[in-house]
């Protein structure tokens, strides 16, 4: 059976550096699944489910995108790099394709947190890797009568949260000051930072909710430790996370986050 390789942004970086691509590449296409929608996502199980789509049903060679980004903030790998994607009919030559699982068109689901995070700094970083300019990202219905990637990101919004990756800066709410980067994504307006407020160090274990353990999830998934939805509540996968985070940052390991937590999360 077909199998899929998973990424944290950091080790999606890593890797891009290191591959060698024959073919040329001159854009980078982006385009929403629409079906499977985030909340129908099941880790690698969702991959092979659209695998067995695009290639028994479509009768492609392989999994139409090259990389998929997850609600989670994981990059799946896809179609061999150096085969054009099977993403916009009459404009794939020289593609680089990314699919974002969800449905964003306006009223349904939104482009946030580690998702977005994700796919920005994994856009910036292909488009460093192979020489592109923020001209050379394409929308599906540049070239179809499809709303993909959904009606609910409008293309300047999404080059501005590229442009802010490749800058460094962070592209989720409780770093830019964002109030709802993605209720908005046509304006890309903002707060200023003092008023979006953050995570600064609380003690939170397993167990807490509200909005300071959402924020530690937005640090955790900023750093690319995938602490699950960024939903306020501290549970397995956020403690997991925070596990990780302070075994990489070698510091105690005991799954409660607190100020040497933040400290060494926040520590440039």
């Amino acid at each position: 059976m077909r199998s899929f390789k998973r990424y944290s942004i950091q080790e999606f970086k890593r890797y891009l550096r290191g591959v060698q691509v024959r073919r040329h590449i001159d854009h980078i296409q982006i385009h929403h699944t629409w079906r499977p929608r985030k909340s129908d996502y099941q880790g690698e199980r969702t991959i092979r489910a659209m695998y067995h789509y695009h290639t028994q049903t479509r009768g492609w060679r392989d999994i139409a995108q090259h990389f998929t980004v997850s609600p989670d903030g994981c990059i799946w790998d896809g179609r061999s790099l150096e085969m054009d994607p099977a993403g916009i009919a009459g404009h794939n030559q020289g593609g680089l394709m990314f699919e974002m699982i969800g449905n964003f068109d306006r009223g349904e689901e939104r482009l946030e947190g580690a998702q977005l995070h994700a796919v920005a700094h994994a856009v910036a970083a292909c488009l460093e890797r192979f020489g592109l300019t923020y001209d050379q990202i394409v929308f599906h219905r540049e070239h179809a009568a499809k709303t993909c990637p959904g009606t609910s990101i409008s293309k300047p919004w999404f080059i501005g949260q590229v442009r802010r990756a490749a800058g460094g800066q962070q592209v989720t709410s409780s770093q830019t000051g964002i109030k709802d980067i993605s209720a908005q994504p046509s304006t890309g307006r903002v707060e200023s930072a003092s008023s979006a407020g953050a995570w600064s160090g609380e003690i939170l274990r397993r167990g807490d909710r509200g909005a300071k353990v959402r924020d530690l999830q937005r640090l955790l998934a900023e750093r690319g430790y995938q602490p699950g939805p960024i939903d306020g509540i501290y549970g397995p996968l956020t403690e997991a996370a925070v596990r990780r985070a302070q075994r990489d940052l070698n510091i105690a390991v005991d799954g409660i986050a607190g100020p040497q937590t933040y400290r060494a999360l926040t520590r440039r």
